[in-house]
């Protein structure tokens, strides 16, 4: 295997090569390890370190997803919100769902 350093990862997403043919989502780290001449796993530290946003997007597994979305201080706890039964928090909580909602049908037309 070719030594590399993270800027060959760095210029491959940028240029957009994560992506398959007519940017129909992106590659599996597999084949950008093939690409790139270095180990799965190299790519996946790399991307997660430096690119987090479309590790998220693409790559992440429901575990991961599922804690940052619990570790992210802005998001609103729908559980917190059902117990406490407030108008305010009612409205959150509608507020919330419909936002949820929306990025679910978002996803399914899309994909």
């Amino acid at each position: 295997m070719i030594p590399m350093n993270r800027s060959n990862v760095v210029a491959y997403v940028a240029a957009d090569r994560h992506l398959r043919g007519g940017l129909r989502g992106a590659k599996t780290l597999t084949q950008m390890a093939a690409e790139l001449g270095t180990s799965k796993s190299t790519v996946r530290r790399w991307l997660r370190r430096d690119h987090w946003d479309l590790w998220m997007e693409n790559w992440a597994s429901v575990d991961e997803i599922w804690e940052a979305r619990r570790d992210d201080p802005g998001h609103v706890c729908l559980v917190n919100l059902l117990v406490n039964g407030s108008t305010v928090h009612s409205e959150k909580f509608m507020a919330e769902l419909n936002r949820s909602l929306l990025e679910l049908t978002d996803a399914d037309q899309i994909g």
